[in-house]
């Protein structure tokens, strides 16, 4: 019964703060040992009930993304996700959303190290569907990033040696706060 009422209150939580701003920050936290990765995504909601009907999917417009780096506390680093935004018009009006929004974030084993690893899809259907995965130290040091459709990385060198993606240590989804009402 408590997680039937807790579900309903962050349900209607949710449809109330829909309307309440035209953006929102949401962030998702990973620590390990002395250091924390945080996630924060900036989502434009005045426009949260709208469907992508390009690809009839359902979930807030991204405006960004980022990843803040903290060791012991203090913030040792920041990096902005570079996935290239899309002009969209809604009403008349211009508006500038991120082609692939990144809904996970996990904390992989290496051989020597533990890594940062995110992810992110447009979820269209299709082979040609673009797919981002990027790799970071705990210090922010960009390890790799890449989408999928592109010949080359964006930065590093794209490996998969050596990670066990398989078994992350931990993990948090932004896409369950995204589901549709």
């Amino acid at each position: 019964m408590r997680n039937t009422i807790s579900l309903l209150l962050f349900i209607c939580i949710s449809c109330v703060s829909c309307h309440t701003s035209n953006n929102q920050d949401i962030s998702l936290s990973l620590s390990y040992e002395d250091y924390t990765v945080t996630l924060k995504t900036m989502i434009d909601k005045t426009h949260c009930n709208i469907r992508w009907e390009e690809y009839g999917f359902t979930y807030p417009y991204i405006l960004s993304q980022e990843l803040v780096f903290c060791h012991k506390g203090r913030r040792i680093n920041e990096h902005t996700i570079p996935i290239p935004k899309r002009k969209w018009i809604i009403n008349g009006n211009n508006h500038y959303f991120q082609q692939i929004p990144i809904f996970d974030i996990e904390l992989l084993r290496g051989s020597n190290d533990v890594l940062i690893h995110l992810y992110g899809a447009n979820y269209c259907c299709g082979i040609s569907c673009p797919e981002y995965n990027g790799l970071y130290m705990l210090d922010g040091t960009v390890v790799s990033e890449c989408i999928s459709t592109m010949d080359q990385p964006l930065n590093g060198t794209m490996t998969n040696a050596d990670v066990d993606y398989a078994h992350p240590l931990k993990r948090e989804s932004i896409i369950n706060i995204f589901k549709p009402i």
